[in-house]
């Protein structure tokens, strides 16, 4: 642009100078298009609008579509718009994002492009940068995005009989013989009437159905929580393996959640690991119902990242499972069980709590490891990483 001004400021001077009239001609004609192409274009941009739809979190191995909408509220039109897109690359669906459009007066333009969720975690989309110009190739002007928009790529969530564990797990309270009080808004079904029973409990349409008392049984009003302890602390993972394994403790993390959802159990989450955004220790969630609470679940699963942390899960967990609830069940996601964090799982269940290990690698001597877990009230499982899961589920 200033080149160009330049030569016509030169052209203009030899014209005088020489007294030739076709110079000021052209002096007029190129410093005329000059000044109109930059107000044009100038003015084009600032009438420009870009906003960008797409959904703020996906599964991952999913496809995204994102719309790019380009609105130009004035009658100029803009003869070519180059478009740049910068996108993670755990998101990229394409080599490039690049691509140049023609927007009109008053005129609407879209472009949809795709992003593939090739791995968990909080991207953050864009900024997005456009260079416009004239025909000519007189003027050119550019504009950035000052904000992004973040997408959350939930973990894969595998049905439970495919972490090689029974499909009616001993988690929770599937079958708590504990029934401190009873919610007479949440019956569970049906029994013979015997001696002792409330009235106010006779089911008298099922009765006279089947031609005998029967009175409505009710779920327990107190449930027992479970809380998920998810290990993330890099030195607890085999060096060569700790991309890998920390990956599948998420994914294992993620599917006993939603697996014990599914069943109205109230689930927490505790981990050691950090929060991408934030750079700080995760905070916890405390044990809730309901499909709401499994996308928070699944969101902090998604941000989690593993890191070094100078406390080992033997050192770390005891203050974080000080308050839990008499008979709170905790499943506790680590690589390893070692003798000391036995110990701690040991104290764990003598407070009345149910205490359940899934080790996520090939840990040496986990039989012996099991062994001793049975004899102090800890129940080991081993949910290894691909070819041994294979292995347990067949």
């Amino acid at each position: 642009m200033y080149n160009l001004f330049w030569a016509i400021l030169i052209l203009f001077l030899f014209g005088a100078l020489l007294r030739m009239d076709w110079v000021y001609y052209l002096v007029y004609v190129l410093g005329g298009v000059w000044v109109v192409s930059h107000w044009w274009i100038r003015r084009g941009v600032q009438k420009l609008t870009v906003e960008r739809r797409m959904a703020d979190h996906a599964f991952l191995g999913e496809r995204l579509q994102v719309t790019l909408r380009f609105v130009n509220q004035s009658w100029l039109p803009l003869p070519w718009l180059f478009v740049q897109e910068l996108v993670p690359l755990d998101l990229r669906d394409a080599a490039d994002y690049g691509i140049v459009l023609s927007v009109g007066g008053r005129t609407v333009v879209e472009h949809t492009y795709s992003l593939h969720c090739k791995r968990r975690g909080y991207y953050a989309v864009g900024p997005l940068s456009l260079r416009t110009g004239d025909l000519f190739g007189f003027v050119e002007n550019g504009w950035h995005e000052r904000s992004v928009m973040n997408l959350t790529v939930y973990p894969e969530v595998l049905p439970l009989g495919r972490l090689g564990l029974p499909s009616r797990s001993p988690f929770g309270t599937l079958s708590s013989r504990q029934r401190l009080f009873e919610d007479p808004a949440r019956v569970a079904g049906v029994r013979s009437y015997t001696n002792g029973d409330n009235q106010r409990s006779i089911h008298w349409k099922a009765s006279a159905h089947e031609d005998a008392l029967l009175v409505k049984k009710f779920q327990p009003a107190i449930a027992l929580n479970v809380v998920i302890v998810l290990d993330l602390n890099r030195r607890a993972y085999p060096y060569r393996e700790e991309a890998g394994l920390s990956e599948w403790a998420v994914v294992v993390a993620a599917s006993v959640a939603s697996n014990l959802i599914e069943q109205r159990q109230a689930v927490g989450l505790l981990t050691n690991g950090l929060d991408a955004p934030t750079e700080q220790l995760m905070a916890p969630l405390p044990a809730r119902t309901g499909q709401g609470h499994l996308m928070n679940i699944l969101t902090q699963l998604a941000r989690v990242e593993m890191h070094e942390y100078d406390l080992s899960l033997a050192e770390w967990l005891p203050s974080r499972i000080a308050d839990l609830e008499w008979g709170a069940t905790i499943i506790a996601i680590t690589p390893q069980v070692d003798e000391q964090l036995l110990w701690v799982l040991h104290g764990a269940y003598r407070r009345g709590s149910n205490v359940i290990g899934l080790v996520c690698s090939a840990q040496q001597e986990f039989a012996l490891a099991q062994s001793r877990g049975k004899r102090l009230g800890v129940t080991l499982h081993k949910t290894v990483w691909t070819k041994d899961l294979q292995q347990l589920a067949a």
